[in-house]
């Protein structure tokens, strides 16, 4: 098999350089993507950054940050970004493994002394990967709705940890926001100074000037933060208050979308993770027999998770979008007034964010729009 290398970046360098902050227009065929999503009347506002090896090439607002008070959205608006916490997060627990601190093979139990011994042993890499068998959220019981304080992350695993897993860790795959609570808890326990939201503001958004992401606290007031909306039977409306402290590491950031793609260029930085903990990261995992996953630490990687599904696997024009970027990486986020897509190719150097500051609608697909965005650039050869 052909190995595959990729330029080194120098992205550290970059983040404290004025050209990071330079901007080009955007394309008039991709602006009107845009202006068209956020026409649609359960679409209040969505924000877009697009960035490369040399920075941000652009970061637009669309529609309204706060639709009662018809404030336009900007590029300055910090949104919910949902489930991409997670591949932040495997920054942090990857800087960890650098220092010598993790070792992705071990017992769980090793760094998580709260960790129930009765279950079988899963590793970190499993739990990342999502083939430990920790379950998601349950089914009517409104955990994605919780507006509970919890202390700390501990705190949180006690909403599952006694819950029977779902198979045999590495035997199969299913998605868990959960598991990555027990992240969190194993990142405090292999560190031994640090609490999580210390080890992620020194590990990551410190050291990646990272000053637009922070923690989704519900109660401090955060400059431009976007107001979160939901969809209920086709009407918009104002997202109950929910509190993210039981999820943090899964699901309980907020940032703006250029932030979020400085973050993801980082991760090709060899000044910022060792090129062959990126290769780790970025790798497929196996089950036990040795059945490949989606999911590599953190990353979806590559876009058969996306090829099959309904919406698109009769779709020959993004079907052909996905074949001509093999090596890209990517997450999604669904959270409570927010949806967003992050997708990176590794090859090229780019990255793009989209977020909406709704769910529940289906109107504007975020996927589409950051795919069509990216191979626009692929197909163009735009730098």
């Amino acid at each position: 098999m052909m190995k595959l290398t990729f330029p080194t970046l120098s992205l550290l360098a970059l983040a404290f350089s004025p050209t990071w902050a330079a901007t080009q227009p955007v394309p008039t065929k991709i602006d009107t993507l845009f202006t068209t999503a956020v026409s649609s009347p359960t679409v209040p506002g969505i924000s877009v950054a697009l960035a490369d090896s040399h920075g941000i090439v652009w970061a637009k607002g669309y529609g309204y940050a706060d639709v009662e008070n018809q404030l336009p959205m900007t590029a300055q608006h910090k949104l919910r970004i949902g489930s991409v916490a997670k591949v932040i997060t495997a920054a942090g627990l990857m800087r960890l493994y650098d220092q010598g601190k993790v070792d992705l093979n071990a017992p769980v139990t090793q760094y998580v002394p709260a960790w129930p011994t009765d279950k079988a042993p899963m590793t970190l890499k499993q739990v990342t990967s999502h083939t430990a068998g920790i379950r998601h959220y349950k089914k009517g019981a409104n955990e994605f709705l919780f507006n509970t304080p919890f202390a700390d992350v501990n705190a949180g695993l006690a909403l599952f940890k006694d819950d029977p897993l779902l198979f045999a860790p590495g035997s199969d795959f299913s998605y868990s926001t959960f598991g990555w609570t027990l992240v969190s808890a194993a990142m405090e326990g292999a560190d031994g100074q640090r609490d999580f939201r210390q080890i992620m503001q020194q590990e990551v958004f410190a050291p990646l000037k990272l000053n637009d992401m922070v923690f989704d606290d519900q109660y401090p007031l955060i400059a431009h933060r976007a107001r979160p909306y939901s969809v209920h039977d086709g009407v918009l409306q104002n997202s109950p208050q929910t509190d993210h402290s039981y999820k943090w590491a899964g699901g309980g950031f907020i940032a703006t979308p250029s932030d979020v793609d400085r973050f993801a260029l980082a991760q090709l930085d060899s000044d910022y993770l060792k090129p062959s903990t990126q290769a780790l990261m970025f790798s497929k995992a196996h089950l036990n027999g040795g059945t490949p996953v989606n999911f590599g630490i953190g990353w979806m990687i590559g876009f058969d998770g996306y090829r099959q599904r309904p919406k698109y696997r009769d779709d020959a024009a993004t079907l052909k979008m996905m074949d001509d970027m093999p090596q890209a990486v990517m997450h999604s986020g669904g959270s409570m007034g927010g949806i967003t897509m992050t997708i990176m190719c590794r090859e090229h150097q780019r990255a793009i964010t989209v977020v909406k500051n709704v769910d529940g609608d289906d109107s504007a697909d975020v996927f589409k729009l950051a795919l069509t965005t990216l191979h626009f650039y692929h197909q163009e050869g735009q730098h």
